[in-house]
């Protein structure tokens, strides 16, 4: 059985090589990055559709750009592409990044101040995949459950044009990747074709991610929505064409509101509250965080382990032996 763990290390689409990176490099507000790659006009980024900005325009630093800073530093390649090591060599490398103890470590990971997107938790579950992932909403259109419908994947696969297998998707979860049109018109042409729900493969790094309207096409959408890291959800595609169409693949997405209680204190995830985001997507008060990893080594919820240290090749090891024995689980596609 397949998990989201193990396709996380499948590896995802590379950033295209003409990416921008001169002095008069033009800035995308909903990538909050410079424009990885443009409409022949230069005007739009090919990736989200949002107009683009001087680099001059570009806001000023913020706790997220430097988180995002932080991942990169954690082991990014030349290339853009992140290293396939497991949970363990991830969190070796930020200990080394951050001061080399848990305080440091707690300190930066994923660390911010609640607000109320953070009181709501998506999570998606697949037949033959164990466990569960966490998705996050798009700030448009609705926000509901999806209880066992069938997996699509689009064809085109960006979900630009006009879909080719379109008569599948009635009724269906229709899958994408980011890229070339907006969001809105993405979900807008699942919509039409019938399906019931959009599941969004995030192209980027940058994660965790909220997909915006920045043009404001998204008054008619009435189905939800939801985005997937890069390297779970590209491990999923994989997943899914591997089967070939042979046997169905029923999905469950589940929206709780107002269900972000911190599982340690049991008391709710306020507006306003410092709160820290584990590598397993899950939401802890950073406070709590800090004082769970100072007797347990493992995620309060999913109980993922954090040793302090193990090696990239034994992390890499165990992994590929996962996949290779079709022993699938989302926690293999961390990211």
């Amino acid at each position: 059985m397949a998990s989201f763990d193990d396709l996380a290390f499948i590896s995802h689409a590379r950033a295209s090589s003409n990416t921008a990176s001169s002095p008069n490099a033009l800035f995308c507000r909903d990538c909050n990055e410079v424009a990885q790659q443009t409409t022949d006009d230069g005007k739009r980024c090919l990736i989200c559709g949002c107009e683009l900005q001087d680099t001059s325009a570009r806001p000023s630093a913020t706790h997220s750009d430097s988180t995002r800073e932080l991942t990169h530093a954690l082991g990014a390649t030349a290339d853009g592409a992140t290293p396939t090591q497991d949970l363990q060599a991830l969190m070796t490398r930020l200990l080394s990044v951050v001061g080399g103890d848990l305080d440091g470590a707690v300190t930066h990971l994923g660390s911010f101040v609640a607000d109320q997107a953070s009181t709501i938790e998506v999570t998606i579950r697949v037949q033959d995949i164990k466990g569960e992932v966490v998705a996050v909403p798009a700030n448009f259109g609705p926000c509901e459950s999806i209880s066992q419908r069938d997996v699509v994947l689009a064809e085109p696969f960006d979900g630009a044009s006009a879909f080719a297998n379109a008569a599948a998707m009635n009724g269906k979860v229709v899958v994408m990747e980011r890229g070339v049109c907006t969001f809105a018109q993405k979900v807008l042409r699942a919509q039409a074709a019938g399906a019931v729900a959009a599941i969004i493969i995030q192209t980027m790094d940058v994660w965790p991610y909220t997909m915006t309207d920045s043009k404001g096409e998204s008054a008619t959408i009435a189905i939800p929505a939801f985005m997937l890291s890069a390297k779970q959800g590209h491990g999923f595609v994989e997943f899914l064409r591997a089967r070939n169409n042979e046997t169905v693949t029923m999905a469950d997405i589940t929206v709780r509101r107002d269900a972000r209680e911190c599982v340690i204190c049991q008391v709710d995830m306020a507006i306003g509250m410092k709160v820290t985001r584990m590598p397993c997507q899950h939401l802890f008060h950073t406070e709590c965080l800090h004082e769970w990893l100072k007797i347990g080594n493992s995620c309060p919820i999913c109980r993922v382990e954090i040793p302090a240290k193990q090696s990239a090749a034994r992390g890499t090891f165990v992994n590929q032996t996962a996949q290779q024995r079709g022993d699938f689980a989302w926690s293999d596609w961390f990211s």
